[in-house]
């Protein structure tokens, strides 16, 4: 996508420049030939003007007799720069590379017209799945009578939201492999590379004028300057650097095909690893042993749980603490591990890692806790991130009567909140997450009420 939209700006600036070019040549053309004839015209009268001039001075006659030559001159100049510009413009229109370029725009603009409809219903469907799996979880919890007939719901959409994502992933991949074709980019610098030849043309008959002026007349010191300042103005090298910036490629965002919520749908019913080894912690490492470490981990799903297995170890004892280098691999592996579940949308691991951070510290000059060295990090601003823990932890409840579940159902609401302040959630988004489920579950109004006046007191 990146490469289409860089080529896109390229071809419509590229086409729009040649045009104004063009247009822009043609007046300067207009303008040489007018210097042309008064050229003619100046070299014809001082040539007369030092006929007359000869019984009287004969150093004054000489003088601009040769004046006079160097204008005749200076005028065939002109009409020779004149016929090479209006050749080149010509020659570029010859090409037909104009038309090529606004026929692949054409046929670019219709893929990725195609693209964009094939992009928005696939938001749909994947809003769709989200929704009706969440409810098929809710279901399975408080509503089991309806649970059948929302499972085969949940199981349409994801059908739906499968083939609509194949569907996206494989017109991308075409309109990638039609852009991997470098004829319209090579088409693209030929053309720019005819303009960059017109500007040098018109560069080299202004040089040429700038040169003769400056050696006939001294008296014409004050034009030259003007012409000096407009040249540099329109100096054709600061005219190409503008245009490649212009065309800069800029970062265009993808759409986002999986969320913490669709992939925690999606490992429904899976095979979890479970494994009672723990991943040895506390040698003394260096930074590049932890980093390696880190990414063996990262790539290890029985290291990730062994890791686990080790902070639950930790977790469980009675002191809490952990040793100096233990909390520095500790607090590096896990960050490292968080950057994974961000990529993956894996909101299962992260919520372990958080829960054990809470209580995990070390002492050194002070006493440091595992929780502030995660707090910062970006899954944590994720409101999907929130709604997927909070999803997860419901559909774990025990069947029971309803105020049993709603009672279970506002502890987690309850402590998912004092998680989300804890981590730096806006306030906003904590109330509205926690009004959104305790409506859904039709909560108690009052119960609910006192949670979002609790919210509201810790801010």
């Amino acid at each position: 996508m990146q490469y289409s939209q860089e080529l896109k700006n390229k071809a419509s600036s590229i086409i729009s420049y040649t045009n104004l070019g063009w247009q822009q040549t043609g007046t300067i053309c207009d303008c040489l030939q007018d210097r042309y004839e008064i050229e003619i015209k100046y070299s014809k009268a001082i040539e007369k003007l030092a006929t007359k001039l000869a019984p009287i001075n004969e150093f004054f006659s000489a003088s601009f007799g040769i004046r006079a030559q160097l204008s005749s001159q200076f005028a065939e100049e002109i009409k020779g720069e004149i016929d090479i510009m209006k050749q080149l413009i010509a020659q570029q229109k010859a090409t037909q590379y104009l038309d090529y370029i606004k026929l692949w725009d054409s046929q670019l603009q219709s893929i990725k017209s195609n693209l964009k409809a094939v992009e928005g219903f696939l938001k749909n469907k994947k809003r769709e799945y989200e929704i009706e799996g969440t409810l098929e979880l809710a279901f399975l919890v408080s509503q089991q009578d309806k649970l059948e007939k929302q499972r085969n719901k949940a199981l349409a959409c994801r059908k739906d939201y499968q083939q609509a994502k194949g569907n996206y992933l494989e017109l991308k991949l075409e309109m990638e492999q039609i852009l991997k074709e470098k004829e319209a980019e090579v088409t693209l610098d030929q053309l720019q590379y005819l303009n960059l030849q017109r500007l040098n043309s018109i560069k080299d008959c202004i040089l040429k004028i700038f040169v003769y002026e400056s050696s006939i007349a001294k008296n014409h010191l004050y034009d030259l300057e003007k012409m000096s300042d407009r040249l540099h103005d329109q100096d054709q090298n600061q005219f190409i650097e503008e245009f490649i910036k212009k065309n800069k490629q800029q970062e265009t965002n993808s759409l986002e095909l999986e969320s913490f919520l669709t992939k925690l749908l999606d490992s429904q019913g899976q095979f979890q690893i479970y494994t009672t080894n723990i991943y040895p912690i506390g040698l003394e490492k260096t930074e590049e042993q932890i980093l390696q470490e880190t990414k063996e981990i990262q790539q290890s799903p029985q290291k990730q749980q062994e890791f686990l297995n080790f902070l639950s170890q930790k977790f469980n004892s009675s002191s809490f603490q952990l040793t100096l280098q233990e909390f520095i691999q500790c607090t590096n592996i896990s960050i490292g591990i968080l950057d994974q579940c961000y990529e993956n949308k894996n909101a299962i691991l992260a919520q372990s890692l958080l829960q054990f951070s809470f209580g995990l510290f070390t002492k050194d000059t002070q006493t440091r806790y595992m929780q502030d060295m995660l707090v910062n990090h970006q899954i944590w601003q994720y409101r999907d991130y929130w709604e997927a823990v909070i999803i997860n932890q419901i559909s774990k409840i025990k069947k029971g009567t309803k105020d049993n579940i709603n009672t279970s159902i506002l502890s987690i609401l309850t402590q998912v909140a004092q998680h989300m302040l804890m981590f730096k959630l806006s306030p906003d988004l904590v109330r509205d997450i926690v009004q959104k489920f305790s409506q859904f579950f039709k909560l108690n109004k009052e119960i609910a009420d006192d949670l979002i006046e609790a919210i509201n007191s810790q801010v």
